[in-house]
C-alpha cells in the first residue's frame, strides 16, 4: 500500500483487495474503489456514486438522477430529457423535454429558447433580443434603441438620439431625423430628402435631381437674392437722379464754372473731349458729387 503500509493492494488506508471491497446489503451492492470513490447499485437499477474528490451523483430506476461536483456545482436530470444545472459560479440552465430551455448567467444575463428555433436574450449590460421561428426578431439596447427585423428582410430602427428608419424587403425605406429632417429612398435608386428647415431635394433613379427639387424654401431664397439684386441698381442710381437734378441745375450759370472746374481732372485724360457734350455729362456728375 503506498499510504501507511498497511494495505493490501489498496491506494486508500490499506482496506482494499484488488479492485476494491464490495458488500451486499437489502439487495443493494456498496463498492469501494481504488481511487477513493463508491458506488451504490440497487436491485431495482438506482444507484448513487461519491469520487474520491466529493463529488457525488444518484440515479433512479427510471434513468432519472441528480449530482453535485466538488466544485459546487449541482444538476438534475429526468429519463424523459429534461435537466437543471447550477455551475460553480452561480449560472444556472434548464432544458425541457422538448429541447427548450432558459439559463441566467453569474454577470446577469439570461434567455429562453425554444425547440422551434425562437429564443430571447438579455446580457449584462440590459440590452435585449427575441427571435421568432421565422428569422424575425427585435431588440432592445441599454441605450434606449430599438428595433425590429423580418425573415423578408425588411427592419426598422430608433436610436437612441430619436433618429428612426425603416427598409422594405425590396430595398426601399425612409428615415426621420431627430432634427426633423425626413427622406425616403427606393429600389430603383430615387430617393427624395426634406431637410430641418423644411428645404427638399429630390433625385430620379438616374441620379439627376428631379424638377422643383429645391423646394419652395430654395426657390425663394434663390428668387429673393436675384431679385434683390436686380432691385438694388435703380436704388443705386438715385446718385444718378440726384446728377439728373443737378443738370437741372446746370441752368444756373454761377454753379457751371465750378462744377466744371472740379470736372476737368478726369475729362483733361480723355482729350479732345472735353469740349463736347461729354464736357456737359461730366460736369453733371461732379455737380452730383459736390452737391
Amino acid at each position: 500500500g503506498e499510504q501507511g503500509g498497511q494495505g493490501q493492494g489498496g491506494e486508500q488506508g490499506g482496506q482494499g483487495q484488488g479492485d476494491g471491497d464490495s458488500s451486499m446489503a437489502g439487495g443493494s451492492i456498496t463498492t469501494s474503489h481504488d481511487d477513493g470513490s463508491t458506488s451504490t447499485h440497487n436491485d431495482d437499477g438506482s444507484g448513487s456514486f461519491t469520487g474520491a474528490d466529493g463529488s457525488s451523483a444518484t440515479y433512479d430506476a427510471d434513468g432519472g438522477g441528480s449530482y453535485a461536483g466538488a466544485d459546487g456545482s449541482s444538476g438534475s436530470y429526468s429519463a424523459d430529457g429534461s435537466s437543471t444545472h447550477t455551475g460553480a459560479d452561480g449560472s444556472t440552465s434548464t432544458m425541457d423535454a422538448d429541447g427548450g430551455g432558459s439559463y441566467a448567467g453569474a454577470d446577469g444575463s439570461s434567455g429562453s429558447y425554444s425547440a422551434d428555433g425562437s429564443s430571447t436574450h438579455t446580457d449584462a449590460d440590459g440590452n435585449s433580443s427575441s427571435m421568432d421561428a421565422d428569422g424575425s426578431g427585435s431588440y432592445t439596447g441599454a441605450d434606449g434603441s430599438s428595433g425590429s427585423y423580418s425573415a423578408d428582410g425588411s427592419s426598422s430602427h430608433t436610436d437612441a438620439d430619436g433618429n428612426s428608419q425603416t427598409m422594405e424587403a425590396d430595398g426601399s425605406g425612409s428615415y426621420t431625423g431627430a432634427d426633423g429632417s425626413s427622406g425616403s429612398y427606393s429600389a430603383d435608386g430615387s430617393s427624395s430628402h426634406t431637410d430641418a428647415d423644411g428645404n427638399t431635394t429630390a433625385y430620379e433613379a438616374e441620379g439627376n435631381m428631379g424638377e422643383g427639387d429645391q423646394g419652395m424654401g430654395a426657390m425663394d431664397q434663390a428668387f429673393g437674392d436675384d431679385g434683390a439684386d436686380k432691385g438694388t441698381p435703380p436704388p443705386t442710381d438715385d446718385p444718378m437722379g440726384a446728377a439728373m437734378d443737378e443738370s437741372a441745375a446746370t441752368s444756373d450759370a454761377g454753379s457751371m464754372p465750378e462744377a466744371g472746374q472740379g470736372g476737368q481732372d478726369p475729362m483733361a485724360d480723355v482729350g479732345p473731349q472735353d469740349d463736347g457734350v461729354p464736357k456737359v455729362e461730366e460736369d453733371d456728375q461732379s455737380g452730383g458729387v459736390a452737391g
